[in-house]
């Protein structure tokens, strides 16, 4: 287990960094990839990622490693998310546990579809207002401890001949 932890994502983490990324592009790609590794939408981590990346001229396959890597935290937050949203934006407090849920698909299954819909639509409607913020932060938080751990980049200085 040990093995398969270092060979699956503490060297690919590490192969990562020594691309030669700078320290304000890895830490972009951090942010980017945590936060659109949380969204309470399961499926479309790796779209969004890619999107993203790809409009930032971000390295597309570190975003997407840290949006995989966020999956944990992904389930871990969408309730949170969704109950957030439903607060916020003053939907009906929807019971979300197991025999609630069946009850509600007994007793109308379409309405019940209706419901969970919105209540997921509300959860991402949270994590947008909050992603942004979240990324910044996250940013910044990630961009000095980058700069101390990745190696200095080598600066190569053109040579001026003096024509004679």
């Amino acid at each position: 287990m040990k093995e398969f932890f270092r060979r699956r994502i503490i060297q690919p983490i590490l192969n990562l960094l020594k691309q030669g990324m700078s320290p304000q592009k890895l830490a972009a790609t951090v942010a980017v990839g945590t936060v659109v590794g949380v969204i309470p939408a399961f499926g479309v981590t790796t779209i969004l990622g890619t999107a993203i990346a790809a409009r930032f001229r971000l390295n597309i396959a570190a975003t997407v490693l840290v949006s995989y890597l966020m999956q944990p935290l992904q389930i871990l937050l969408a309730l949170p998310f969704i109950k957030l949203g439903i607060y916020w934006f003053g939907l009906e407090e929807l019971q979300l546990t197991f025999s609630e849920m069946t009850a509600m698909f007994k007793n109308d299954w379409l309405d019940a579809l209706n419901q969970l819909w919105l209540a997921n639509l509300a959860g991402i409607s949270a994590w947008a207002l909050l992603a942004v913020p979240s990324g910044v932060v996250l940013y910044f938080i990630t961009l000095p401890i980058l700069k101390k751990v990745l190696p200095a980049p080598v600066v190569v200085s053109a040579g001026v001949s003096a024509e004679g």
